[in-house]
C-alpha cells in the first residue's frame, strides 16, 4: 500500500540538454537517471536503482544472530518450532552508477564509466551435521557484498573504421567470508565453519573493431584477455561429532589465480541481391593458476590434491543465404566446435552443427517458415575411472549425443488489421554412449498468436502454448562399486532402474482493448493462466526379487512434480483528460499454486538424527500466493 510515481522532466538551451527520470519513486524498486551535456561535444550520468528480491517470509531458526556471521544457541534446539526466532529471507540490491563521454575530439572518443553495486540480506546456505552421513543444517547466511566497477574506453569512429579499446577492472568484497555456527550434531566446544564467497579482483583488456570492405562486406572483431584473482586463508582443522580434527595443509593460504583469453573475428557479406554470407572464427580459453594445495587427514596418510579445471573452445564455421525464384528463401550454414577441459571423465568434445532453413513469401498475406538442425557431439571418454561404475556412465552434459531439431510457422495476414501466427517445434536428443545416465529427451512445442483490430475501436489479441518434455533415465543403485556392471543379475542391494520423467506445460492469455472514447477514455481487459503438470515414474528391474518393504511399482510414482498453476487478471480504465494529463485506475489480480512432493507435508524438524534428520528453516516453503492489487496513477505531461 502507498503512493509512488514515475516523473520525466527535459530541458534544452541551444547545444545543451538535460534529461531527469524517476521510476517507481517511493517504492523499493525506485530508479533515477539525469544525463546531460552538449550535443556533439560530451554527455554525462547518473543512476541509482534498488531492487528487493524476497525469498521467503516467516522463516524460523533456533539460531541467535540472524544476520551476521555467527550463529549461537544457549540450549540444544527442540522441535518445537514456536520456540524458534521468526525472519525474512531477502536481499535487497542497490546500484550506483555515473559515466562521462568526451565526443569534441571527433573522430576520436572517450568514454569513463564508473559503478557500485551492494547486496545486503539474509540467504539460506545449507551444512552437513558430519561427514559422511548425518543431518542437515539450514542456516541463514548473511549477505553483504560490495561490487565496484571502473571501465575506460578510447576509440576511433569514421567510416570505414572503427576501433576501441577499453580497460575494465571489478573489485568484489564480502564483509563475512566465514559463518560460524553451533553444530548441533557435535558436542564440540568450539563452533563450526562454513566457508562464504571470498573477496576477488579481475581485469579485462578488450580491443574491439569494424571494418567495412568492398562488395557490401564487413570485418568485425573482438579480441580480449582478463584476469581473475582471490586469496583465501584455509581452514586448518574441521568439527566432528566430539570435537575437532586438525588438517595438514601444504600451505594455509590459498591462491587463485585464471586467465582467460577470447578471439573473435566475424566476415560479413552481401556482394549481391540474392546472395549473402557470414564466415567466422571463435577462440576461447580459460588456464587455472591456481594453488594446487596437498591435504592430509590424520589417521591417514594418502594425500588429496585439489583438481584445477580449465578448458578451450575453438568455434568456426559459415553461413550462406539465397533468394531463389517464386519468393523462396534459403539459408544454411556449418560450424565446428572443439572442446578440451581439465576433466578426468571427458576431456573432448568435438561437436558439428548444420542447419538449414527456407522461407516462402508468394503470397501478400503469409509468409511460410521451416527448419532444421542437427548436432552430432563425439565424446572422448576415459576408459580408466577412479570409480568402476564411472565405466557405464556418462554425465549428459559431456555425453556423445545426435540432436535433431525441427521447426516450423505459417504466419498469416489476410486483413490489414489482422493476422496471426502458428507454430511448431519438435526437438530430441539421443545419448548413445550412456549405458548408465539419461538416454534421451525429447521435447514438442505448438504456439498460436493472434491479434485483430476491428473498426479501430475494439482490439482483441490472444496466444496458445503448449509444450510436453519427455526424459529417459537409466540407472543403478549400487550396494557395493565392485557390482557397478549394470548386467549383472538383480540384488536386494545393487540393481538398475529406469526414471520416465514428463513435464506438461500449457499457457494462454487473452485480452481486448475497447476505445469507448476515440482518443480520450479506453478500457483494457486481460487474462493470462500457465499450467506445468509432472510425473515422475519409477520401474525397478528387479526381476524375481521383490521390492523393499512397502513399496510397489506405482506407488514409487511421483505425480507432484514441480507442478503449479499461475492465473493473472487485470483490469483497467484510461481516461485522457487533456493531451497533457491522463488518469488510470484498474484492478490486478494473480495467483499462484505449487504443489510438488518435494514441499508438500513441509516438517522443520522430519528427524534429529540419522540421514533423513534435518533442522531446516522453512526456505522456500510456501511459494504459493494470492494478490489483490487496486491502483490509481495519474500523469501530466510538461
Amino acid at each position: 500500500d502507498g503512493f509512488y510515481g514515475d516523473l520525466n522532466l527535459q530541458y534544452e538551451s541551444g547545444n545543451y540538454y538535460l534529461d531527469f527520470r524517476a521510476s517507481e519513486a517511493g517504492r523499493k524498486t525506485q530508479s533515477y537517471e539525469l544525463a546531460g551535456g552538449k550535443w556533439g561535444s560530451f554527455r554525462y550520468d547518473f543512476k541509482y536503482d534498488q531492487l528487493p528480491h524476497n525469498f521467503t517470509y516467516g522463516a524460523r531458526s533456533f539460531y541467535s544472530g540472524v544476520g551476521g556471521a555467527n550463529l549461537s544457541y544457549t540450549t540444544p534446539p527442540t522441535t518445537n518450532i514456536a520456540t524458534w526466532s521468526s525472519f525474512d529471507y531477502s536481499v535487497e540490491r542497490r546500484n550506483y552508477a555515473g559515466g562521462f563521454k568526451l565526443d569534441k575530439i571527433k573522430p576520436f572518443y572517450v568514454d569513463i564509466s564508473i559503478a557500485k553495486e551492494t547486496r545486503k540480506g539474509v540467504y539460506p546456505l545449507a551444512a552437513a551435521g558430519t561427514t559422511p552421513g548425518g543431518i542437515g543444517i539450514e542456516l541463514p547466511a548473511p549477505i553483504d557484498y560490495n561490487t565496484d566497477n571502473y571501465k575506460i574506453e578510447a576509440g576511433y569512429a569514421k567510416n570505414p573504421l572503427f576501433l576501441s579499446l577499453s580497460y575494465f577492472y571489478t573489485k568484489f568484497s564480502n564483509d563475512n567470508t566465514n559463518l560460524y555456527f553451533q553444530n548441533p550434531a557435535s558436542t564440540a566446544t568450539v563452533p563450526d565453519v562454513l566457508t562464504l564467497p571470498p573477496n576477488n579482483d579481475q581485469y579485462k583488456l578488450s580491443l574491439q573493431g569494424a571494418l567495412k570492405l568492398p562488395w557490401n562486406s564487413k570485418f568485425n572483431l573482438n579480441v580480449s584477455t582478463a584476469r581473475a584473482e582471490s586469496d583465501s586463508r584455509l581452514l586448518g582443522s574441521y568439527v566432528t561429532g566430539t570435537g575437532t580434527q586438525a588438517v595438514n595443509l601444504s600451505n594455509s593460504i590459498f591462491n587463485g589465480k585464471t586467465d582467460t583469453q577470447n578471439y573473435s573475428f566475424i566476415l560479413t557479406t552481401n556482394p549481391l541481391h540474392f546472395f549473402g554470407g557470414k564466415a567466422f572464427y571463435q577462440y576461447y580459453r580459460r588456464d587455472n593458476k591456481s594453488d594446487q594445495i596437498v591435504t592430509t587427514l590424520p589417521p591417514a596418510t594418502d594425500p588429496i590434491i585439489n583438481p584445477l579445471f580449465g578448458y578451450r573452445k575453438e568455434k568456426y564455421g559459415a553461413e550462406l543465404g539465397f533468394r531463389l525464384p517464386a519468393s523462396f528463401y534459403v539459408s544454411g550454414g556449418y560450424s565446428r566446435i572443439n572442446t578440451q577441459r581439465d576433466r578426468e571423465d571427458n576431456p573432448k568434445n568435438y561437436d558439428d552443427l548444420y542447419h538449414l532453413d527456407l522461407r516462402w513469401s508468394g503470397l501478400d498475406f503469409m509468409v511460410a517458415k521451416a527448419g532444421y538442425e542437427r548436432l552430432n557431439r563425439r565424446a572422448h571418454f576415459d576408459a580408466a575411472p577412479a570409480v568402476a561404475v564411472e565405466l557405464y556412465e556418462r554425465r549428459y552434459d559431456v555425453a556423445a549425443k545426435y540432436q535433431d531439431t525441427y521447426k516450423a510457422s505459417l504466419e498469416f495476414f489476410p486483413l490489414e488489421n489482422l493476422n496471426f501466427t502458428l507454430g511448431y517445434k519438435y526437438k530430441e536428443n539421443r545419448y548413445q554412449d550412456a549405458v548408465l545416465g539419461l538416454q534421451s529427451d525429447r521435447r514438442n512445442e505448438v504456439s498460436v498468436d493472434a491479434d485483430y483490430l476491428i473498426l479501430q475501436r475494439v482490439r482483441l489479441f490472444g496466444y496458445f502454448d503448449w509444450e510436453f518434455v519427455n526424459f529417459d533415465q537409466f540407472q543403478r543403485r549400487l550396494g557395493a562399486f565392485a557390482n557397478s556392471d549394470p548386467n549383472l543379475p538383480p540384488t536386494a542391494t545393487d540393481y538398475n532402474w529406469r526414471l520416465i520423467q514428463t513435464e506438461r506445460n500449457y499457457a494462454y492469455g487473452v485480452g481486448t482493448e475497447i476505445y469507448l472514447i476515440p482518443k480520450t477514455l479506453s478500457l483494457v481487459a486481460q487474462h493470462n493462466s500457465q499450467k506445468s503438470n509432472g510425473h515422475a515414474d519409477y520401474t525397478y528391474l528387479l526381476g524375481a526379487t521383490p521390492l523393499p518393504a512397502g513399496r510397489t511399482q506405482e506407488n514409487i510414482d511421483i505425480s507432484q512434480w514441480d507442478d503449479y498453476r499461475l492465473t493473472n487478471y487485470v483490469v483497467k480504465a484510461i481516461y485522457h483528460v487533456t493531451s497533457a494529463l491522463s488518469l488510470t485506475g484498474g484492478w490486478a489480480y494473480e495467483k499462484y499454486v505449487y504443489d510438488d512432493a518435494q514441499y508438500n507435508g513441509y516438517q522443520f524438524v522430519p528427524a534429529t538424527t540419522g540421514s533423513n534428520g534435518a533442522f531446516l528453516t522453512g526456505a522456500y516453503k510456501d511459494p504459493s500466493y494470492r494478490a489483490n492489487v487496486f491502483f490509481l496513477t495519474m500523469a501530466y505531461k510538461f
